[in-house]
């Protein structure tokens, strides 16, 4: 069997494999050496690296290393160090023959509608069964898959109870159609993928390639990111103007002084106001006017007008906080994303 290409999106599983024992990050991180290496191809090495392995399969890089070495320990892969790169995998395990699961990477990264559970990625046993009796129906003299239960768990080195599981969400996904069902797990079936769905998921897959992929959770905190940064830098700006008025009345010691005593009659006066002390509150909303005077009088001598106090807001809406006062988003934020 011929080493494949590392830009080629998909990975051979031999039957060989199936019936090793393998956990599911043994069995795909082998499955990946083994394709992108072979025994008798010249040459045939594996340059993935573990967070490669790990965004492929998504699993963690510690898994993947755990695996790795395992593999190495019981010679199945070795490792060329005499390379530059660390990740120079071969494998070395036994000669396979040339039946074998080809299973997609985009199955692995894509997530997929699931009728009573919604959105979610497929989990590793799934993908198994769906890259099955997706590699049967892909061979032109059959076009399908036919078993039963039992033998795709043997085959599988599953569980009928895992797999029978794995087929009905498949089934909710609309991934696989069961054309003609056994009455019980030890007779057979046939089975046919949805190719449509597929081939969209799948050029949807190479476009987010081209794109480079993010996880909609984080493309989701960065949007959010995105439009806070966006209404910080306009109220910062819209600010600005009325901060930098505001230094140069507080640089005037007699506006200084006059805007401390204003602010220190107004809890005053509220006092007076509350414990119905109304001469006192008269004579300091006297004095607090006659303050304001002289502010205003400051302001007049230094060019300055109320209105320059005022932060000059982009959306008079919202304020340039993103939210109306009703809570709801503000529909000022141009589309795409800040400018």
């Amino acid at each position: 069997m011929e080493a494949v290409k590392e830009s080629e999106k998909y990975i051979r599983i031999p039957y060989e494999f199936l019936s090793k024992g393998f956990t599911a990050a043994g069995l795909l991180t082998l499955g990946k050496i083994f394709t992108f290496s072979s025994a008798n191809a010249k040459d045939g090495i594996c340059r993935s690296s573990f967070k490669t392995f790990a965004n492929d399969f998504r699993l963690s890089e510690r898994q993947i290393a755990r695996q790795v070495k395992e593999l190495k320990a019981e010679k199945i892969v070795v490792q060329d160090k005499s390379r530059r790169a660390c990740a120079a995998y071969t494998y070395a395990g036994k000669k396979c023959g040339n039946a074998f699961i080809r299973s997609d990477l985009y199955l692995y990264q894509k997530e997929f509608e699931i009728c009573g559970e919604g959105k979610r990625y497929l989990t590793h046993s799934e993908i198994l069964v769906l890259s099955l009796i997706q590699t049967h129906c892909g061979n032109p003299n059959a076009g399908k898959y036919t078993g039963s239960i039992r033998g795709m768990a043997k085959l599988l080195g599953l569980s009928s109870s895992t797999v029978q599981r794995c087929l009905d969400v498949l089934k909710r996904a609309h991934l696989i159609t069961c054309e003609s069902k056994a009455p019980n797990g030890s007779r057979w079936s046939t089975y046919r993928i949805n190719k449509k769905l597929l081939r969209t998921k799948e050029r949807e897959a190479r476009d987010s390639d081209k794109k480079g992929y993010v996880d909609p959770k984080i493309a989701a905190l960065d949007a959010k990111s995105e439009r806070e940064h966006y209404y910080a830098v306009a109220r910062d700006r819209a600010n600005a103007p009325a901060e930098q008025m505001q230094a140069r009345l507080r640089a005037d010691e007699r506006y200084r002084e006059a805007e401390r005593q204003y602010n220190r009659l107004t809890p005053m006066i509220g006092k007076y106001d509350a414990f119905g002390q109304a001469e006192e509150s008269r004579k300091a909303k006297v004095e607090q006017k006659r303050w304001a005077a002289v502010m205003a009088e400051r302001m007049a001598a230094l060019n300055i007008s109320p209105e320059d106090l005022r932060p000059r807001y982009r959306c008079v809406k919202c304020s340039d906080t993103g939210f109306l006062p009703n809570g709801q988003m503000c529909d000022c934020y141009p589309k795409g994303g800040r400018r």
